[in-house]
């Protein structure tokens, strides 16, 4: 993993790469009806968890994925969800 994220970083994509804690440490924020409920973890009944985040900034989603077939291919078996973010707007 230590080398995927020197092979970003050389390559000048990594903008960001962190794990995070278990959902013990986690709240969910839920808001309905215009009432918010705050519920802390763990949750136990999660079937899909967020583990962490890598933030790369590619000239293209096929470059994304290439780097993301990467990192799956060292952890084996998972899923990884390739999203792009807003741009901030011209000030």
């Amino acid at each position: 993993m230590g080398k995927l994220i020197g092979d970003m970083a050389k390559a000048g994509v990594l903008l960001g790469a962190e794990g995070c804690l278990p959902s013990s440490f986690g709240s969910r924020v839920r808001i309905e009806s215009g009432e918010y409920n705050v519920t802390d973890g763990p949750f136990p009944e999660t079937k899909e968890l967020i583990a962490g985040f890598c933030l790369l900034q590619v000239k293209t989603k096929a470059e994304a994925i290439e780097w993301t077939k990467r990192f799956l291919s060292l952890v084996k078996t998972g899923t990884s969800e390739v999203r792009q973010l807003h741009d901030a707007p011209a000030g």
